[in-house]
């Protein structure tokens, strides 16, 4: 005859007796569960997850920028990405109009008539030049600076160094020039690296140059002028000038400013450079 299954028994313990136990249970380390069944708990047995390496606040910054420029609606970052396009070009324009070429607006009747032809009908138009910026990056024994009588150049004014004044090289260092009012001296040697400047204007009175303020430092000269660009187109040749002969003066360009290359004694005096020893 079978025998009729065990019957499970059951322990009833005191309530001092189940919080004693309850107590013992909770105290016991969670990594006995994760141990192999019959091996000893020792401490190099628990288990321990990967470290993780510290955050790099660059990194950091530059995920959080990512995710703010995401975020911007899509006209911002249309435009943002045509910044990134011309931030390259500023620095590039700006060297190039320092030292090697500019455009330039010619104002006021100084340089009349070969500039600004129509100012005695018109004082609001402005001719429109193109000047080659003066060598200033080399060394100073590379530095080769020509200048010749005729040349229009310009140049930070003596009388106003915020100024830019643009004249014609009528006197090289060691000529003497027969001056106009309202200069005192009837005649003036050009020293050692200064050049004779003069406006094309007949009347003394509507240019400001040399017989205001005197012989002007090369080292105030910033470009020279080689075309005009409009409103007629024209190249500036500083030979035409010894010759009398400059497009667009008069009928036959003949005889220009005659009386301004009268008053001229090329090379009066021998210049040499100074001894510094």
């Amino acid at each position: 005859m079978a025998k009729p299954p065990k019957q499970p028994s059951f322990r009833i313990l005191s309530p001092n007796a189940a919080k004693n136990l309850a107590k013992k249970n909770k105290s016991t380390p969670d990594t006995v569960q994760s141990q192999t069944i019959g091996a000893p708990l020792t401490p190099e047995s628990k288990i321990q997850g990967p470290k993780l390496s510290p955050k790099r606040p660059f990194s950091t910054f530059f995920s959080n920028l990512r995710q703010r420029y995401a975020a911007l609606p899509q006209p911002i970052r249309r435009t943002c990405r045509g910044l990134r396009i011309l931030a390259p070009l500023v620095p590039i324009s700006l060297f190039f109009s320092e030292h090697v070429m500019q455009l330039m607006w010619v104002k006021g009747p100084s340089m009349t008539p070969y500039l600004n032809e129509d100012y005695p009908q018109n004082h609001t138009k402005s001719d429109m030049v193109l000047v080659s910026m003066m060598p200033s990056l080399a060394w100073p024994w590379q530095r080769q600076l020509r200048l010749e009588r005729g040349m229009v150049v310009t140049f930070r004014s003596p009388a106003n160094s915020s100024h830019i004044a643009i004249k014609r090289v009528v006197g090289l260092p060691g000529d003497r020039v027969i001056t106009r009012k309202p200069c005192l001296k009837e005649s003036q040697i050009v020293p050692f690296n200064h050049v004779w400047l003069e406006g094309d204007a007949e009347d003394p009175d509507r240019t400001l140059d040399s017989n205001t303020y005197g012989p002007v430092s090369i080292s105030l000269l910033t470009g020279r002028v080689f075309a005009i660009l409009g409103p007629r187109m024209r190249w500036l040749n500083w030979a035409d000038w010894e010759n009398g002969k400059l497009e667009g003066t008069s009928p036959d360009g003949s005889n220009y400013r005659q009386a301004v290359r009268d008053r001229v004694v090329k090379e009066a005096v021998k210049m040499e450079m100074p001894n510094l020893d």
